[in-house]
């Protein structure tokens, strides 16, 4: 919600990226929403500095940018996490660790109010000011993102009911686990055609589902090959090895000209 377009940029066919923090800190989420990123990711599941209430700031930073989308990938499959981001203003969450299209279907419910879904009803922060109760709820199940993540050989296995899952938005593919779990090498997996075969069934089912596929990438250069392989989806980096990239450039630049007459 908060005005983002990422459902109507995927209805044309375009992509979207995202900025990804993994420090947890309000600032530095304000900082890669105002970047001109599509969405930007709070990872919960990773990102040290994310907690339950760290996430809470993180994403009314990146709601302070209109028309950028605030996403965060939960710990796990649970209702709890899932509708804490969602009363606190996110605009849809990326699930981990999807394995079976059953799974898959209760992350689904759990980002839709009754009757479509079991999210309870609590916190209604993109409530407008003349909007019914009523008609919030009816937009909010329109809108609310759910995309759930396939990271194993279970879930290509079961690729095809994952993708039929009711309410859910898309596929988010997480290249390093599921590399790890098929026994690819984690440096040579964008090229490895195990990996890439399995991105085309996995692009093949969300297609016939009439969902999207994001894949997370490994740098800017193999994100834009993931996109132009079918993903609407991606991420060119989080925001400490952005940070490091750019201290190191700058580094570099400062001996650079210190070396000048």
């Amino acid at each position: 919600m908060n005005g983002h377009s990422l459902k109507t940029l995927w209805a044309e066919g375009q992509a979207a990226v995202q900025g990804w923090d993994m420090t947890g800190n309000p600032e530095v989420c304000a900082v890669l929403a105002a970047a001109g990123y599509d969405a930007v990711v709070i990872d919960w599941q990773h990102g040290v500095g994310v907690n339950e209430h760290s996430v809470v700031e993180c994403i009314r930073a990146i709601n302070s940018v209109s028309g950028v989308a605030a996403l965060v990938r939960v710990p796990k499959l649970d209702l709890y996490y899932i509708g804490h981001a969602l009363d606190a203003g996110a605009a849809g969450v990326i699930v981990p660790m999807i394995n079976s299209g059953e799974e898959a279907r209760q992350a689904g419910l759990a980002c839709r109010y009754a009757p479509h879904g079991c999210r309870s009803f609590g916190n209604t922060p993109f409530k407008e000011a003349d909007e019914s109760l009523q008609t919030y709820v009816e937009r909010a199940n329109q809108e609310i993102i759910c995309l759930v993540m396939i990271e194993t050989r279970a879930a290509l296995a079961d690729v095809d009911a994952i993708c039929r899952a009711e309410h859910i938005d898309g596929i988010y593919v997480g290249p390093f686990d599921l590399s790890l779990n098929m026994q690819v090498r984690l440096r040579s997996w964008p090229e490895d055609p195990l990996h890439l075969e399995a991105f085309d069934k996995i692009l093949k089912a969300a297609k016939q589902a009439g969902i999207v596929v994001g894949h997370h990438g490994m740098n800017p250069e193999c994100s834009a090959e993931m996109v132009k392989r079918g993903a609407l989806l991606c991420q060119v980096g989080h925001d400490t090895t952005l940070l490091a990239v750019a201290a190191q450039r700058a580094l570099h630049e400062y001996h650079a000209a210190l070396e000048k007459p």
